[in-house]
């Protein structure tokens, strides 16, 4: 007993270095995983592009509502003269109608960012992302026009989403692009597919197609995330077209969404009432021992107790 009482410190001496070394593998294995697990996302768009509108309303807002941890995001407006590959001169410009003329609001909100892109989601930076995708849905009212894209529209989309007017507002007349914005946009530039229509989107520095929802594609590269787990739960990851800032955006188009989806839920009510009482008429016919003149689903309201009683 006592020389085993004598071994036991130099036993405990002999596996000390070995659970350092233990603790120092499993510490450098969570660092690893959590670095698999961080994902970089870029998103380039038209500011005056319709399908842009589309995209960044339907899909890139569900997916940062979703609030995935470990996300990095670039997004900027793209306006580059795809023939020459440089920005048109002067951009932005003071003419609506063009990706330039709708260039100077989002530059405002977004190019103070873009030193440090791609970043993390603060909620400064997310604040200015739904401000941008607000104006550009101003932007891209479409004819005849059902929104209107002038300085109060500018103004509310900034205090819809918590950016201070004067931030944007006071730096129209006079923005300009910085290098930072410059060298971001032209290195995506040189990486775009041929063929491809804005918005232009990157996931871990590989070109996605732009027609399928962002949240599947990010997810399935963050396995073990709770809050990709929780959203995909819920198929949080696409809404209808256009509509942007939800709970605070504009409201006329969620009111046209509302009155659409009134519409449609009343029709599919009427046809299932329908269905029902055609199938009533059936099942009465098969127990009387008739059958009907004509194929079940063709009854309609009263002609049921006529089409029996012949």
């Amino acid at each position: 007993p006592l020389g085993l009482l004598h071994a036991i410190p130099r036993l405990g001496g002999l596996l000390r270095p070995r659970m350092a070394g233990a603790a120092r593998l499993f510490a450098a294995l969570g660092a690893s995983l959590a670095l698999a697990q961080e994902v970089t996302i870029e998103v380039y768009y038209g500011p005056y592009c319709p399908n842009s509108a589309n995209y960044l309303s339907m899909y890139l807002q569900p997916f940062l509502y979703a609030n995935i941890p470990d996300v990095k995001l670039t997004m900027l407006p793209y306006a580059l003269d795809t023939a020459t590959h440089s920005l048109p001169l002067p951009c932005p410009s003071p003419v609506p109608g063009s990706p330039c003329g709708a260039l100077a609001a989002p530059l405002c909100a977004l190019q103070p960012f873009a030193g440090a892109m791609p970043q993390v989601l603060t909620q400064s930076y997310v604040a200015a992302v739904n401000f941008a995708i607000c104006d550009l849905i101003h932007a891209n009212h479409g004819a005849p026009a059902a929104l209107t894209h002038t300085q109060a529209d500018i103004e509310q989309c900034a205090v819809d989403n918590q950016v201070r007017p004067k931030s944007v507002t006071g730096c129209l007349s006079s923005v300009q692009p910085s290098p930072e914005y410059m060298q971001k946009i032209m290195d995506a530039d040189a990486n775009l597919l041929p063929g491809r229509m804005a918005p232009f989107i990157f996931v871990d520095g590989e070109m996605i197609d732009n027609s399928q929802p962002l949240l599947p594609l990010v997810c399935d590269k963050m396995p073990n995330s709770a809050s990709c787990a929780a959203a995909m739960s819920m198929r949080r990851f696409s809404i209808g077209p256009r509509v942007a800032n939800l709970g605070g955006g504009d409201r006329r188009w969620l009111a046209w969404s509302g009155t659409a989806g009134l519409t449609c839920a009343m029709w599919f009510v009427a046809l299932r009432v329908k269905t029902w009482r055609a199938e009533r008429c059936q099942i009465e016919s098969a127990r009387r021992g008739l059958m009907p003149t004509r194929r079940f689903n063709d009854f309609d309201g009263d002609e049921e107790d006529a089409s029996l009683a012949e």
